[in-house]
């Protein structure tokens, strides 16, 4: 799976742009159009820069629909898309306790402030981000907190950028 070039995503119709976002971020209507209307883009880090500046820009209820999109650490790798699955794919030996853990942690955040908890993994394992997770329970704010799962997302999506790029384009080109 690779990024088609950016000259070849700024003139995509709707349903393939929207495939190519859905490899960069959780798939959602809202932020997808809102990128897709400010095309053309001179490289997927300026595209990256303009999904940030719209993500801030957007209203609290729809930065909720945003970060909400994202899924849960632990969460069963059915519900998930082939690259969240694999920036979650780190297994414990003791994957079921850890997998328990998660689930209450995610119960706790959500509870707590309204919408899912967001990390960049970045190549850690489930167990090195609860201290993360315990942390911003603990410490965060509501508002704060929102914040910081959209810079978490927008971060995520710049790896998945970088290594979607890196990646050999020979027949690995999402179908547009």
């Amino acid at each position: 799976m690779s990024l088609p070039a950016i000259s070849e995503t700024n003139h995509l119709p709707l349903s393939g742009f929207t495939k190519v976002i859905s490899l960069l971020f959780e798939p959602t209507a809202l932020l997808t159009q809102r990128i897709y209307d400010s095309r053309p883009f001179e490289s997927y880090d300026d595209l990256l820069d303009c999904a940030n500046k719209h993500i801030q820009d957007l209203s609290p209820l729809e930065q909720l629909e945003v970060v909400n999109a994202h899924p849960r650490i632990g969460e069963n790798a059915n519900n998930l898309s082939a690259l969240s699955r694999a920036e979650q794919g780190i297994k414990s030996a003791n994957e079921d306790t850890v997998l328990a853990r998660w689930a209450k942690l995610n119960r706790e955040y959500e509870d707590l402030y309204g919408f899912r908890f967001v990390v960049f993994v970045n190549g850690r394992s489930k167990e090195e981000l609860f201290p993360i997770a315990d942390s911003r329970i603990a410490h965060g704010n509501k508002s704060q907190e929102l914040t910081t799962g959209l810079a978490e997302m927008v971060d995520i999506a710049r790896d998945r950028a970088r290594k979607l790029q890196a990646t050999p384009a020979c027949n690995s080109s999402p179908k547009i």
